[in-house]
């Protein structure tokens, strides 16, 4: 059986990366942080190892032994952002798996990226899109930028690295504390369904459920190309706002409660809501995107990616969120 590491394992992602890997019978050891949310991980099987991102020989360590290589832990773009820290996690951090990559001779690294650096405007985001020449400027989209030009970097240099890109994440986790901690999309539905969500930023998102986010990363680790990018999302006729996906999740459960957009032309008069909102989601709000958002022909061809419908996937997290809750 091969052995796959995997940081960011307490995550959403990660989580779920970890849960089919053990399904499938593959050794798998995850790099959490001490005190972290890891009794699900090690009922799964995975073995635990105490360290950092940040902290490279910790990473190493971890890695050593290890014959692939999951990379998914990362700062996520919330509302307050810290520029140092989002540099150190998602950009140092990643530096840091690659080169332990590099030195155990891994036979295949897959890192998890982000949408807000490629150019899809005049067209839709593909896995042959280019990187914007002027990308969003907010901490988040800038160090993710980095680590995806590093991911690349690496592989034309010899790497055998991929990168697996997914959209709005939601859904099921092994792990359930961090799966409903800010600002993650399955807290944000339960918070729309108790009324305490009244408006969002208007932007398209191509959601992803987490268990297809998963099932892609492990076909990449099987078939992907180096240098490649993968897009985990679900179909193109599902891509909405924010508003829109609660508010389908609402009706689903039975919630009268409705959510609002918010505009960009209301974002610019608002400052305070500016603030409130946060530099990723503004940037957003002002970018324009092309209908239809993305084709992901390349991903469905080589991995025979079928991802669920939203209507189908938002069940589910209902019955898990329901589940969670008792």
């Amino acid at each position: 059986m091969p052995t796959v590491f995997v940081t960011g394992a307490t995550g959403l992602i990660g989580a779920n990366i970890c849960r089919r890997l053990r399904e499938r019978g593959d050794d798998v050891r995850a790099l959490v942080r001490p005190g972290s949310e890891s009794v699900p991980l090690r009922e799964l099987g995975v073995a635990l190892v105490e360290g950092d991102i940040t902290d490279g020989a910790s990473v190493l360590a971890a890695a050593d032994g290890a014959e692939f290589v999951v990379h998914s832990a990362a700062v996520l773009g919330g509302a307050s952002q810290d520029a140092d820290e989002h540099a150190r996690v998602n950009t140092g951090g990643l530096g840091h798996v690659l080169d332990a990559a590099e030195t155990i001779g891994a036979r295949r690294t897959v890192a998890l990226g982000t949408t807000t650096y490629f150019d899809y405007t005049d067209r839709p985001l593909s896995e042959d899109s280019p990187l914007l020449d002027t990308p969003p400027g907010d901490p988040y989209s800038v160090s993710k930028r980095a680590a995806f030009v590093e991911v690349m970097r690496r592989a034309a240099a010899g790497l055998d690295a991929c990168v697996v890109i997914p959209g709005g994440t939601f859904g099921p986790s092994p792990v359930p504390g961090r799966a409903l901690e800010a600002p993650s999309y399955n807290l944000r539905i339960l918070m729309a369904l108790k009324g305490e969500i009244d408006s969002t930023v208007h932007f398209p998102i191509p959601w992803s459920y987490a268990d297809d986010v998963a099932a892609v990363t492990v076909a990449a680790l099987d078939r992907g190309q180096a240098g490649q990018k993968y897009l985990a999302f679900a179909h193109p006729e599902d891509v909405c706002s924010m508003a829109e996906f609660l508010n389908r999740a609402g009706e689903l459960a039975g919630s009268a409660h409705r959510v609002r957009d918010i505009t960009a032309d209301l974002l610019a008069d608002d400052p305070e809501l500016q603030r409130q909102s946060g530099p990723s989601l503004v940037a957003l709000a002002n970018r324009t995107f092309p209908t239809p958002y993305y084709t992901d022909t390349v991903t469905r061809a080589r991995f025979g990616h079928t991802p669920l419908r939203l209507d189908e996937a938002l069940r589910r997290t209902l019955d898990w969120l329901e589940a969670t809750r008792r």
